[in-house]
């Protein structure tokens, strides 16, 4: 039950991204393999951009050890292939935030 409500919020910030008019591809498998390092790939303004989606309903995100090194393999990948890394949150019943990782 927990990947079908990760898949809602991929694919929520996925249509948001695509009704701003950016191209924004999931990727298959995110979340299941460790080979996987991010949940979409964001091409906006002639950069490309790593996102990890998470989702909370607290006030605050809290960056738990095992995020902060999901959040780690997905910034080194992001710096050897010199795109961007973006954490997107989805704060329930109060919408999104995004935090850019890399420049």
């Amino acid at each position: 039950m927990r990947n079908c409500a990760n898949t809602r919020y991929e694919n929520e910030f996925l249509n948001l991204q695509v009704s701003k008019g950016w191209h924004c591809e999931r990727v298959a498998g995110s979340g299941l393999g460790q080979h996987a390092v991010c949940d979409l790939v964001l091409f906006r303004e002639g950069k490309v951009y790593l996102v990890e989606i998470k989702a909370t309903k607290e006030p605050k995100f809290y960056f738990r050890a095992h995020i902060k090194k999901q959040l780690d393999r997905m910034v080194e990948v992001a710096k050897k292939s010199n795109v961007g890394a973006i954490l997107a949150v989805k704060y329930k019943y109060r919408g999104w935030e995004e935090q850019e990782l890399l420049p």
